[in-house]
Parts: C-alpha cells; structure tokens; sequence
C-alpha cells in the first residue's frame, strides 16, 4: 500500500510558477551602486498557503523576497542592466522560477567626483576634478563647495568659485547631479587662500587724455592732485612806504582710491591742472571727492601772507610760511607709494625802507617758508639804501625791486609770493617781485 504524502501526490503540494509582471527602475534618490527595482507578479494557485515570494536578478542574484507583489530588490549595480524572475514558497517547498521579466538599467545619483587642486585668486580661487560614473543617468552639473563659508561655483571642470575673501584660506570639494539627486561629496582639496593682486603703475598723466584699462587687468587705483595757485607778486614802493610781499599760492588737493572694479578696455577720460579728474570717480580743486567707497581726500591749504614793508625806516618784515596739507594721500598699499602732495607757499617778504641820517643799508624781509613737504619758499623784499651827505648837498635813495618767488617743484605744492618793492626816500620807485608758480597737476594709475 502507498506510503501517504509521497511520491507524486507530494510533488504537487509544491505551487506552480508565480506569472512575471513587470520590472521598474527606482532611480531617484538611490546612491550609487545601491540601486532598486520594483518588481510586480501573479500569484499562481495553490493548495497549501503561499508563505513568501522571492524575486532574483540576472546579473547579480539580489533578491527581496515578500508577501505579496511587488517586491524591490536593492543593491543593483548604478548602470547595469538586469531581468528578474519570481519563485513562490510554501509548506511543500519552493516553486519553479517564473519567466523572465522585462530588462531594466538600474540608475543612480552619479559616484562621487574625484577632487583634484584647489587653486587661489583674487577673492576667488580655481576647483579642479575628475568625474566619477555618470550613476546610468546623464550628470547635469557639478558643484564645488568652498569650507568655510559655502560659497560655490559649478560647471565643467576647474570650476571658479568667487565671493571668498582675501586672507582667508579655504578648502572644497565636489559633488555631482543627475535626474535622480546629487552625489556624496568628494574628499576635500587642499586648502586655498585667495589674495589681491599687487598692484603695478600702469600710466602717469601730467596732461589731460583717456586712459584705457590694459588686458587682464581687474581692479584699478588712481591718485588725483590738482595743481598748486601761482603766488601773488609783490607790491611796489611808491616810492615810499616800502612795498609789502606777495601772498604764496594755495596748495592744490588730493583724491585717491583703490580696489575700482574694471574691465579690460574700459576708457577713462583724465583731466590735469587747476581742476584733475579721473572718469567722474574722483575730483581735485580746491577740495576733493570720490565717489568710489574707501577714497582718501586731502583738501587744498592757503599760502602764507607776505611780510610787511618798513614805513618807518629799517628792514622788511619776513613772509609768514605756508599751511601744511592736512594729510598725504596713502592707499595703504604696499605697492602704491603714498603721495605727500605740497602745502601752501611762503609769502614774499616785505621791502625795506631808509630814514635819514648817514648811510643806512637796510635789507628786505626774507620770504616765508613754503610748507611741508613741496610748498615754494617766498621771494626777498627789496632792499633800500639811503644815503646823506651834507657837503655835497646829496639827501637821495635807492632801493632794489623784490624778488621773485620760488617755484614749486612738485605736484599741488603752492608757489612762493613775490618779495615787495623796497622802499626809498627821495629815489625812484620800485617793483615788487613776481610770484613763484604752483606744482602742476597730476594723475597716477595703478592697476591689478
């Protein structure tokens, strides 16, 4: 007699074959070389219960195994292709493998890029790397991420990431994105620390013209002096009082700027002399402005009076000394040398005048200094002798004209007044000396 449960009738306790559905690719947000597919069946019939399904790739072998459809089976290789098939368990054991199902390309977020050098500039710095596996979707970008800060750039490699500042060092790495997410981090670079070019004299204006911004250059400095006042001359005797020294000229004013965003090309127009401009951005006269933050200004300061002629008999006062500027234009780059433009010039000093008596030789006042650094120093008053001889009969005079003032030699400093006439009694009158000129104007370019 057969033996129960053996034999053919247990064979058939085993269920059929699951019927294949179909396999979808899952994509988004799976990381690279871990990816999924979502596999749908048929349950067949059977006389035991079904406990479990299973689902296994070709290639690989993952498998998900579950109650019911569908089944995701993780692990799939980014970019390979794969089939599945489904088997069915019970009580009796494991049925035989459904067909196969529709082949799908399992995709991913792409690999992680490999980092390569990081590269500083000015406020910015240059991120190199080699792309990873595209994880089977197409990579649409690549983004570098600077530590600290998050500044980023993206792009093909190197990426420029900008917005770093100067003196700050910085590191970065690189991620990669597709349909289906962005990549983990590559490792981070070396550090990075971004720095402003030195700047270099690029051109010199002592006339008006343009001046063009050279090729690769990025940020322009000027330094505008306006051009120092000619001294006044010195006022003649006539023939007496003596004459009084002429007023030194004003001292020009300064602008300067720095750090001026530019573009290979551009063309600024420049003005030299009693008024300097550069380009609109900066403007020198008697006082000076900039509308470029961060300027430096120096505002223009007087001459000093020239002395007083003797109306009483004796030696000419001295001309008083210029007014310093109020400061130096100074960038604060080691590359621009700060520019100390001239203060005011030194009045002329006054001429002398003769009184009576013997033989009197009276010098005029000596011409006031010019201030620090480039103000021009003041013209000699004019001399007078005056002399008596009671035999001959002689009661006369002579004097000498003043003389001129000194010229300054720099940009903006002030020219010396004119020395006065000297004073005389009963002689001819004298002319009072010219005024010394101002230092002329000045522009200075700088660029990075």
């Amino acid at each position: 007699m057969p033996i129960l449960g053996s034999g053919a009738s247990g064979a058939k306790s085993i269920p059929v074959a699951p019927t294949i559905g179909t396999a979808t690719n899952v994509g988004t947000g799976r990381a690279y070389n871990n990816g999924a597919a979502t596999v749908t069946f048929t349950a067949p019939t059977s006389k035991l219960p079904i406990t479990s399904y299973t689902v296994t790739s070709s290639p690989g072998g993952f498998t998900a195994s579950g109650a019911s459809s569908p089944l995701t089976v993780t692990g799939l290789q980014s970019g390979t292709s794969y089939t599945f098939s489904v088997t069915a368990t019970s009580a009796a054991g494991t049925s035989a493998a459904s067909s196969a199902s529709n082949s799908i390309t399992a995709t991913t977020v792409p690999q992680a890029p490999t980092i390569g050098s990081a590269t500083a500039g000015n406020g910015s710095a240059t991120v190199a790397y080699t792309a990873g596996a595209t994880g089977g979707a197409a990579v649409s970008t690549y983004t570098a991420t600077s530590s600290p800060g998050s500044f980023t750039g993206t792009g093909a490699s190197p990426i420029t990431v900008t917005g770093l500042s100067n003196g700050t060092a910085y590191t970065f790495t690189v991620t990669a994105t597709n349909a289906n997410g962005t990549s983990a981090a590559s490792s981070a670079s070396n550090s990075a620390t971004p720095v402003a070019p030195a700047y270099a004299l690029s051109q010199t204006f002592n006339a008006s013209g343009n001046y063009t911004v050279p090729a690769g250059k990025t940020r322009l400095a000027a330094i505008v002096i306006s051009a120092g006042a000619s001294g006044s001359s010195g006022s003649a005797s006539a023939p007496s009082p003596s004459g009084k020294g002429g007023a030194g000229g004003r001292s020009g004013a300064g602008v300067g700027f720095k750090d001026y965003a530019v573009t290979a090309g551009d063309v600024f127009a420049v003005s030299v002399g009693s008024t300097s401009n550069f380009g609109g951005l900066a403007n020198a006269s008697s006082g000076g402005f900039s509308n470029v933050a961060g300027a430096v200004v120096s505002n223009s300061t007087n001459g000093g009076n020239g002395g007083n002629g003797n109306s009483a008999g004796g030696a000419g006062s001295p001309g008083n000394a210029g007014t310093a500027n109020n400061s130096a234009i100074n960038l604060s780059d080691a590359n621009i040398p700060s520019l100390s433009f001239g203060g005011g010039g030194g009045g002329g000093g006054g001429g002398a005048y003769g009184n009576g008596g013997s033989t009197y030789n009276y010098a005029g006042g000596s011409g006031g200094s010019g201030a620090a650094p480039q103000g021009a120093v003041g013209g000699q008053g004019g001399s007078s002798i005056w002399v008596v001889n009671v035999k001959l009969g002689i009661d006369d005079g002579n004097s000498n004209t003043g003389s001129t003032g000194g010229a300054a030699t720099a940009p903006g400093g002030g020219g010396g007044g004119g020395g006065g006439g000297g004073g005389t009694q009963g002689g001819t009158a004298t002319a009072g000396g010219s005024g010394g000129a101002g230092g002329q104007g000045i522009v200075v370019v700088y660029v990075s």
